[in-house]
């Protein structure tokens, strides 16, 4: 502790900023928020993909808040874009790499494609992926590359990204939606795509507030993992956030485990 910060605690000015912060937030420990808990890891061999069935939902965020909050924790999984038409990760992470599609034209060495976003092993997605797509390859590729690790896979949006060969690779599906109107539609009518597909579905919303999470999922099928508050952090792509973003990923993480 630094000797300003020893005299400030010492003084009367501590004591007052926290009573006036207790009449601010209504709570006796208003400093409780602002305390980052320890990361949360992902299992080791988990299958954990994350899709909705429109665009800007979320998908790709959440996807990569959880990868970098386990990666945090000491156990990085691999981070795999297997958005078919509109690729993002290596554009947030500012990489110009190889990609899935050039990771599936070399046959036991397709970890040589792998990249890094801080911590997170990625392996960036092609637009051309849709027209080479082959679900049965690219589950077999992400065994290769994944190994041991976990694997978190951002599906993108879209019906055609609900490949029964690639889904039944997943222990856990996420689906992903927002408050707008036509994320909620889109919520809505996914619900018949995942009646019958090979594993868990869960839901996730982003960027509504707690209570209006509950009520988007007491009308959908699935468990609501985690509600993912809006963080204006987020919005450079640096994937620095505020503590009660950190807590959502990783009820969102405990819940996956």
């Amino acid at each position: 502790m630094s000797p300003l910060r020893a005299w400030l605690d010492s003084t009367p000015l501590a004591s007052l900023a926290l009573d006036l912060m207790r009449d601010a937030t209504g709570r006796a420990d208003p400093l409780e928020p602002l305390r980052p808990a320890r990361p949360v890891a992902l299992p080791r061999g988990l299958r954990l993909g994350f899709w909705s069935l429109t665009a800007g939902a979320g998908t790709s965020t959440t996807a990569a808040l959880v990868a970098h909050r386990s990666a945090g924790a000491g156990h990085a999984p691999v981070l795999f874009d297997l958005d078919r038409w509109a690729p993002s990760l290596a554009l947030r992470a500012s990489l110009q790499a190889a990609t899935i599609a050039d990771a599936m034209l070399r046959p036991g060495r397709e970890r040589d494609c792998l990249s890094r976003w801080s911590d997170v092993p990625l392996l960036p997605g092609a637009p051309e992926l849709h027209a080479i797509f082959d679900a049965a390859s690219i589950a077999a590729l992400i065994e290769r590359v994944a190994g041991d690790s976990a694997a978190v896979l951002d599906l993108g949006a879209g019906a055609d990204a609900l490949d029964p060969g690639l889904l039944a690779a997943l222990q856990r599906l996420c689906l992903v939606t927002g408050p707008r109107t036509a994320q909620l539609q889109a919520a809505f009518s996914s619900v018949a795509l995942l009646r019958d597909v090979p594993c868990e579905v869960g839901l996730v919303t982003v960027g509504a507030a707690e209570p209006d999470a509950e009520r988007i999922a007491a009308r959908l099928p699935w468990p609501h993992l985690a509600a993912i508050p809006a963080d204006p952090y987020l919005s450079a792509d640096e994937f620095a956030a505020r503590a009660p973003m950190l807590a959502a990923v990783d009820r969102l993480i405990r819940a996956c485990s």
